[in-house]
């Protein structure tokens, strides 16, 4: 599928931050419903320690790493 909107050009699938973010701390996001970075951040980082199996520490590490692609 091809969606050329503008919302959608600015958002990040995560997979792209493979290189800075390990497979299967991408992999708890995905199981959640978050693709994207966007979907990510707009969470709660409290929300989505307990939605993932993730600790808070890795959770605000991965949302730094996000807010930076967006700055």
């Amino acid at each position: 599928m091809f969606r050329d909107t503008e919302e959608d050009a600015e958002d990040v699938d995560l997979q792209e931050f493979s290189d800075e973010i390990d497979q299967w701390i991408i992999d708890e996001f995905k199981n959640i419903g978050c693709d994207t970075a966007k979907m990510v951040l707009d969470y709660d980082v409290n929300d989505l320690v307990k939605r993932t199996d993730l600790e808070e520490e890795t959770v605000n590490e991965v949302v730094r790493i996000l807010r930076e692609e967006f700055e």
